[in-house]
């Protein structure tokens, strides 16, 4: 009686073929995935870096001209290797009286598989009346 038992269980273990095969399937649909994200993350990293660059370079960053501003950042991208043309393309600047506002809002398409993409979305933003706070979006005061 105890041989039949442990034959059934043993006969019980473990995952099938099939089983193996849908876990190898959705394990490699999450890793493609990872692997077209993470990059575009990386590189939105290296954006708000070279705003936090803007902020602590020795020059006030309210004194340089908007052709200063943007061969700074264009420099950065070329050391950092930011190949997207999202953060180079829609660098806004906009002067207020005594402060500035360089906002880089941009998306990047990036095919998944076949018709499907993934569209990221990225907001950064340098207020110079804010220090310190580089690239969270205002929020609104009561």
């Amino acid at each position: 009686m105890r041989a039949n038992q442990y034959k059934t269980i043993k006969r019980q273990r473990g995952l099938g073929m099939l089983q193996w095969a849908l876990v190898i399937a959705v394990a490699g649909f999450f890793l493609l995935f990872a692997f077209k994200v993470v990059p575009l993350y990386a590189e939105n990293r290296y954006v708000e870096s070279a705003l936090r660059s803007l902020e602590t370079g020795g020059e006030k960053v309210e004194q340089m001209t908007d052709a200063e501003i943007k061969k700074k950042l264009s420099n950065f991208y070329l050391i950092n290797n930011v190949r997207s043309e999202g953060p180079t393309k829609n660098i806004k600047i906009d002067r207020r009286s005594e402060d500035l506002l360089i906002t880089i809002d941009y998306e990047t398409r990036v095919p998944l598989f076949y018709n499907i993409d993934l569209v990221l979305s990225f907001q950064n933003h340098l207020d110079s009346s804010r220090p310190g706070q580089c690239c969270k979006p205002a929020t609104a005061t009561k």
